[in-house]
């Protein structure tokens, strides 16, 4: 994850109260920053049954469609952009992965596309793996959003993420797109 503007290696400073922050020392060090015990690639909440959560790679589902680096057992760089799509009961759902910038949207965004054609879509876009998250990934949403609505579907955000937040935030679209913090609470929402 890097801030807007700054060099892709350097730490970015965490807000109060920001969710899953890491204590200790600010350093230099990208690594010294990492939980220990934990590798980056599991980052994220680490109480909860993932299983119980609908995720299907918990559940000992194939590799989802449009993850290529899980189908071939090759280690997934965390910060490459990339979506991973799968089904939980009507809705599809679009798992946002890595940083999530100008450079990103084009690998990330015909999945999203995809999700959104044909009539009366049901999407769910997942953003709590996304790195990073700026104003092109906003676009994004915000397009995805308006095709939903023109086809008349239902489109849910899932983000427990401060930082992606405080961008939706900035960006107005908190009361546009109503995000949740876990794909069980977006199951159950309905407008």
């Amino acid at each position: 994850m890097t801030q807007q503007g700054a060099p892709r290696d350097a730490p970015v400073p965490l807000e109060h109260g920001a969710q899953n922050a890491v204590r200790g020392p600010v350093t230099g060090d990208p690594a010294a920053c990492a939980p220990s015990g934990r590798d980056s690639a599991a980052w994220g909440p680490s109480d909860g049954d993932s299983a119980a959560q609908g995720d299907p790679a918990a559940q000992g589902d194939p590799a989802p469609q449009g993850d290529p680096a899980a189908q071939d057992g090759a280690a997934i760089d965390v910060t490459a952009p990339r979506a991973r799509t799968y089904r939980v009961g009507g809705y599809t759902v679009v798992e946002l992965h890595g940083e999530i910038d100008i450079a990103g949207v084009g690998s990330v965004g015909p999945a999203l596309d995809a999700a959104t054609a044909g009539g009366e879509p049901a999407v769910i876009v997942d953003l709590r793996p996304a790195a990073f998250f700026d104003c092109s990934g906003l676009g994004m949403l915000c397009r995805a959003h308006r095709r939903v609505g023109e086809r008349a579907g239902r489109m849910r955000l899932v983000c427990d993420n401060a930082l992606i937040l405080r961008t939706l935030r900035a960006g107005r679209m908190l009361d546009v797109l109503h995000p949740v913090a876990t794909l069980d609470e977006a199951l159950r929402t309905e407008e």
